[in-house]
């Protein structure tokens, strides 16, 4: 199974670490790179004010995602060399970076890919909590340039590479074409001799073609465009209550530490059930999710009426397909859950998730820019966004060798004071995993979501629930008596 979770999960051997990070040339042309007039993208500006507020603040925020699997023997370095450059060089995103001014953001673009070159260091041996100290402190901020950095430990027999990147730059499929790249690239370029030419590559268009793309499109909407009037209604209809988490969370401004918590919601038969369960309710396996979440919240908060953000990547097939970059966004789904039937719940979120699934394409922002939320008769959210993301790995190429190379994505144990989700089909089981601040009222909280969120699921296959693991305090209990007995969906 592909691993998802906090840093402290990844746990390569100790070993000796080598780092790839940019050269002084490569920072001296960042340095004096031209200002664009390509503004970043929406997703890109939500982060880049986080992050500028959170300077402000002298607080630490979530930013950055570790990719990281293994590859037998000992690591060629000039072979890795030139495949982390191959990589670097093809994907445009890595050839910008963001500053503030005047309250403005401003691009500046380095145009001569070839001055980027990152070079190994040799750092000598490390333990696993030194490789981890070393990946969160040494990958450059949010408002520098050269925010990724790239890196191997090795081990006896084999070594693990890890990619360091700041999420202004990846979304989580993302993690995915980097393994794409670097991997592949890697295996090529020792399999064809010594002279560590990376091959030509196939095609990979632009992020800041995408960019241009959306901010085009974005700025042709008006009051009177559907999209605008749909997210109008949704946040009349919301009245103020936008989703976010149904449960208290505690301080979360004390500090900003996170947590992570993996549980499996359905094994292989009872993933199986589910997915027929969501066909004979007229709706796909996405619908069948999005019915369980709002049925979970109806059971914790009595609310009659479910609303929910789910991610959806708007990569155009074809055209973005192999991009690195940002393309995730959120669409708006609403449920009603008074019947509390689980067939009723999946018709009508998968008839919501439908209707609005190309609103990932055009970003809530921009209804603020045309109009103020008086003139809209809107109230604006009062509590942070709450995300939940599906992805079916048996639909990615790739998913088999991820699972043999023990591939896995990691965030950096801080949290923005909400909590985001993620449920993931793979081939042998269903799982959830959340992200929460840590402390004691959400960690609670969390359990006591997850608890009734696997007892939804439950419910839709026939299986039995088993109450109050949430009180128990430690995980492996509760992973085993939270785990049940027995086309088209979309990706994020």
């Amino acid at each position: 199974m592909v691993a998802l979770g906090n840093i402290s999960e990844w746990q390569p051997p100790s070993g000796p670490l080598t780092m790839w990070s940019a050269v002084p040339a490569a920072r001296e042309a960042a340095r004096t790179a031209r200002r664009s007039d390509l503004p970043p993208s929406y997703q890109q500006v939500q982060h880049l004010w986080s992050s500028f507020h959170g300077t402000a603040m002298n607080r630490q925020l979530p930013r950055l995602m570790v990719v990281s699997w293994e590859m037998p023997g000992t690591c060629d370095i000039a072979a890795m060399t030139a495949a982390v450059n191959a990589h670097v060089h093809r994907h445009d995103t890595y050839h910008s970076w963001f500053e503030f001014e005047n309250g403005a953001i401003i691009r500046r673009t380095i145009d001569r890919t070839a001055v980027i070159n990152l070079a190994p260091t040799s750092l000598g041996h490390k333990t696993t909590e030194q490789m981890r100290t070393h990946v969160l402190t040494t990958t450059p901020e949010t408002l520098e340039w050269g925010c990724f950095t790239f890196g191997v430990i090795q081990h006896a027999d084999y070594f693990s590479f890890y990619a360091s990147v700041d999420h202004l730059h990846i979304d989580g499929l993302s993690a995915g074409l980097i393994f794409f790249d670097i991997h592949l690239m890697y295996q090529e370029l020792c399999g064809g001799g010594r002279e560590h030419t990376p091959p030509t590559p196939s095609q990979v268009r632009s992020y800041r073609d995408y960019v241009a793309r959306q901010r085009e499109k974005v700025g042709s909407l008006t009051l009177s465009s559907s999209q605008i009037k749909d997210w109008i209604a949704f946040a009349r209809e919301t009245d103020g209550n936008w989703p976010s988490f149904p449960l208290p969370l505690g301080d979360t401004w004390t500090h900003s530490r996170g947590d992570l918590l993996t549980v499996e919601l359905l094994d292989a038969a009872a993933t199986e059930a589910f997915d027929q369960a969501c066909h004979a309710a007229g709706a796909r396996f996405i619908g069948g999710v999005l019915a369980c979440a709002a049925l979970a919240e109806s059971q914790l908060t009595g609310t009659e009426n479910y609303h929910g953000f789910t991610a959806r990547d708007t990569r155009t097939p074809g055209i973005d397909t192999m991009t690195v970059g940002w393309f995730a966004s959120m669409v708006p789904v609403s449920v009603p859950t008074t019947s509390h039937s689980f067939a009723e719940a999946a018709r009508a979120a998968q008839k919501s998730f439908d209707a609005a699934k190309d609103l990932a394409g055009v970003p809530v922002e921009r209804v603020l820019e045309l109009a103020t939320p008086d003139e809209l008769g809107i109230k604006l959210p009062t509590c942070l966004p709450m995300m939940l993301s599906f992805l079916d790995f048996r639909k990615i190429p790739l998913a088999g060798l991820w699972a043999e190379t023990n591939f896995g994505t990691y965030g950096d144990s801080l949290s923005h004071g909400g909590i985001n989700m993620w449920i993931n089909r793979h081939a042998e089981r269903t799982t959830v995993t959340l992200s929460f601040p840590d402390n004691e009222v959400a960690r609670e909280s969390v359990h006591r979501y997850i608890a009734t969120l696997s007892q939804m699921f439950g419910r839709a296959v026939n299986t039995p629930y088993q109450p109050g693991v949430v009180a128990n305090d430690d995980i492996s209990d509760v992973l085993a008596a939270l785990a049940p007995n027995t086309d088209d969906d979309e990706a994020a």
